[in-house]
C-alpha cells in the first residue's frame, strides 16, 4: 500500500474507530477472564475464525492489511472500562489499568475450515480476554470490508471487460461521497489494491470543477480555493435541499 495515500499513523487511527464496537458486556467478561473468576455463560476462547468469503488471494491480502492497521489502532474504550467498574465493583483498579494498556498482537495464519466446505479463513489467536474484546470489532471490520470489496471488485471487472472488448482502460476514481473515514478508507484500500484510481486527480491548479454527485456537491480543485467556486457549490447544495421539500 502507498505510504502517501495510506499513512501508517492515520490509517491506524481510522481503523481504531472500530474500538467502539467493543461492548460493555465484552469488557466485563474480559475483566473476569483476567481476574480468573469467570461465571457460567462466559466462554473464554483463544481462537477466532474469520472465514474468507472470496477465494481469490487479493481478498485475503487486503483484509490482512486492514487487520494490521486495526492491530496498531485498537484501544479498549476507557469510558466503558469506567462503566464496567461501576457495574461490577469486583473489577479492580489494576484490571482496569491492564485493560486500558492492552494491545492486540495476535498470531494470525490462513487455514481451512473442514466444517465449512473447506473454506479458507483467518485463524486469529490471542489471550482469551483479547479475543473477547476484539470479536465484535473484527466482525464489524469483515462486514464493512466484504461490502466494499464486492463493490470495488465489480468495478474492477467492468474495467477488465472494457479493456478486452475495446482495448481501452476506463479510469474509475474512488469517490467516498458523504461516508465517514472508516468506510471510506476501507473502500479506498480495495480500489488501490484492485488497480482502480485513488487520490485527488479531478482538477489541476486554475481549473476548478464542481461535481454534482449523488448525496453531495464535491468541489474538485487545489488550494487556494476560489470563494466564487465555494459560493456556487453552496448554491447548488441549497437547490438540492429545496428539491427534496
Amino acid at each position: 500500500m502507498s505510504d502517501e495515500l495510506f499513512p501508517e499513523a492515520r490509517s491506524a487511527e481510522i481503523l481504531g474507530e472500530l474500538s467502539a464496537w467493543t461492548s460493555v458486556a465484552d469488557i466485563l467478561i474480559a475483566a473476569r477472564i483476567l481476574e480468573e473468576r469467570t461465571v457460567p455463560g462466559d466462554r473464554p476462547e483463544s481462537l477466532l475464525l474469520m472465514p474468507l468469503e472470496h477465494p481469490e488471494p487479493a481478498f485475503g491480502q487486503i483484509f490482512a492489511i486492514l487487520l494490521g492497521h486495526l492491530m496498531n489502532g485498537y484501544v479498549v474504550p476507557y469510558q466503558k472500562i469506567a462503566v464496567c467498574r461501576a457495574l461490577d465493583p469486583q473489577v479492580t483498579e489494576a484490571t482496569g489499568t491492564t485493560l486500558q494498556s492492552l494491545h492486540f498482537r495476535p498470531t494470525v495464519h490462513v487455514g481451512i475450515i473442514p466444517k465449512m466446505q473447506n473454506k479458507s479463513a483467518f485463524f486469529i489467536q490471542d489471550h482469551p480476554a483479547v479475543i473477547q474484546l476484539l470479536q465484535s470489532p473484527l466482525r464489524c471490520l469483515m462486514s464493512l470490508y466484504l461490502d466494499k470489496y464486492e463493490f470495488s471488485k465489480s468495478l474492477h471487472n467492468s474495467v477488465f471487460e472494457a479493456e478486452q472488448q475495446t482495448g481501452g482502460r476506463p479510469r474509475i476514481f474512488h469517490r467516498p461521497y458523504a461516508d465517514g473515514c472508516l468506510p471510506s478508507i476501507i473502500e479506498a484500500a480495495c480500489f488501490y489494491a484492485l488497480g482502480l484510481e485513488v487520490g485527488t486527480q479531478f482538477a489541476s491548479p486554475g481549473q476548478p470543477n464542481i461535481d454534482f454527485a449523488y448525496r453531495a456537491v464535491n468541489i474538485q480543485t487545489l488550494p487556494p480555493v476560489d470563494p466564487v467556486v465555494l459560493g456556487k457549490a453552496f448554491q447548488a447544495s441549497q437547490r438540492m435541499l429545496d428539491a427534496l421539500r
